[in-house]
């Protein structure tokens, strides 16, 4: 290869590493400058840094766009704009989601798993400090970063919501009631930490992600192996995320069976949990009762989704008509109401259908599948780019070939099957 070509390679596949990190820590910093210097920085301000961050990120993955990936895209944007007219109600972010689940795909196919590990590891050199500063200096770290205020002027958090623990920190900081904390009370009190992330649920899913790229590629020796999975762990504990060791316990069935190799199977997954949550709704239909959320704990949140998909009509299922709830905290009608079902199965139908270019690429999507299926139930946390970035880039570095096969890495050209046939489902 000609000295500029594997100069501009190499540029090409730190871009997107470094892209990651922003994507990962902004937020942070904008806390900071809004916490130290006053300044309001409202959603419109994100927003404008999420669009070029993706803006970007799409130029940097611009070789990598193929005509199949054009068609899907023109089909969800025209139908989700149509259906715009119809349902006014109708997000529009949705779009900004998907983006950022193929913009970081594309980048991390332009990358390899070595860059995914250092990667892994470099955000694990961010995380974990700010996270035991917050842990065993709150006060300090409430001086630099004033969380509450900063969703409150994101619009997040409504300017009404009381602050009863009157503290620096996200409304989901703590959790009510005598044991507030699952591990370690006794060292950490009640409070939950999220580091960089800014929320708890954020700190437990970077531990998910990480988990999910460990039990998927093989790193530079057994010492880095055990290093990241003790520090994914330290992670989900520090954000007291139960959540997190449940979905590890589910990865690590499925990744025990030839199953997730199978297509079918990582396309029922999240149907079937969606399925699972509707049919407990019916069970506990309450008539004439607006579905709450009447126990602010897993269960109680599970419960919720499910009478929230029982408690619409057909409407609400096409993407017809707004829901009558609010879908912010379960991830599957936040999805559905906002794409509709059908073209809500389309997408997950394109993306269980895509073969793997290899067997590292199919263990990640298996796990992030898992990781989509459990994470819906309680909240569409999955979406925001702080974790989405990662993951999404994280799974194309799975799925990279070397650039020495240049052919079989450009768009257009059928990737070689790394298992058998009928393995594949």
């Amino acid at each position: 290869m000609p000295t500029g070509a594997v100069a501009q390679a190499a540029v090409t596949e730190h871009f997107g590493k470094y892209l990651v990190i922003v994507a990962v820590v902004f937020n942070a910093i904008l806390c900071f400058i809004g916490t130290r210097f006053s300044v309001d920085i409202t959603s419109n301000i994100v927003i404008v840094i999420e669009v070029i961050i993706l803006t970007i990120g799409l130029y940097g993955a611009r070789s990598r766009i193929s005509e199949p990936a054009i068609r899907v895209v023109a089909v969800t944007v025209g139908l989700t704009v149509a259906l715009r007219f119809i349902n006014s109600g109708l997000d529009l972010k949705i779009l900004h989601d998907l983006a950022i689940m193929y913009v970081f795909y594309e980048l991390g196919t332009l990358a390899s798993v070595p860059q995914g590990t250092r990667l892994l590891g470099v955000l694990m050199a961010i995380v974990i400090p700010l996270g035991c500063f917050e842990a065993f200096m709150p006060t300090q770290f409430g001086a630099l970063f004033d969380v509450w205020s900063y969703y409150v002027e994101k619009g997040v958090l409504a300017a009404t919501v009381t602050n009863y623990a009157n503290t620096t920190e996200f409304i989901s900081g703590t959790r009510g009631g005598q044991l507030a904390r699952t591990f370690f009370p006794s060292i950490f009190g009640e409070q939950r930490f999220s580091s960089v992330f800014l929320e708890p649920v954020s700190m437990g899913n970077f531990a998910v992600i990480a988990f999910a790229w460990v039990l998927s590629v093989r790193t530079s020796g057994r010492w880095v192996t055990a290093a990241l999975i003790g520090l994914a762990a330290f992670c989900a504990v520090l954000g007291d995320s139960r959540f997190a060791f449940v979905c590890w316990a589910m990865m690590l069935a499925l990744r025990a069976t030839p199953l997730y190799r199978s297509r079918f199977v990582l396309f029922c997954l999240p149907a079937g949990a969606a399925l699972g949550l509707l049919l407990a709704g019916s069970l506990h239909e309450l008539p004439g009762v607006v579905p709450t959320i009447m126990s602010d704990d897993f269960p109680g949140r599970l419960l919720f989704s499910g009478r929230l998909l029982n408690y619409w009509h057909w409407p609400q299922w096409f993407a017809l008509a707004p829901s009558q709830v609010y879908t912010s905290d379960t991830g599957y009608a936040y999805a559905i109401n906002n794409l509709g079902l059908p073209l809500a199965l389309f997408l997950l139908a394109v993306f269980a259908a895509k073969v793997p270019r290899t067997p590292e690429g199919a263990s990640m999507k298996a796990m992030l599948t898992v990781f989509m299926a459990a994470s819906l139930c309680i909240g569409a946390n999955m979406f925001t780019i702080k974790t989405a970035a990662l993951l999404w880039f994280l799974y194309g570095c799975a799925d990279s070939v070397p650039q020495s096969l240049g052919r079989l890495a450009r768009p257009g050209h059928r990737p070689v099957p790394t298992t058998p046939a009928h393995a594949v489902g």
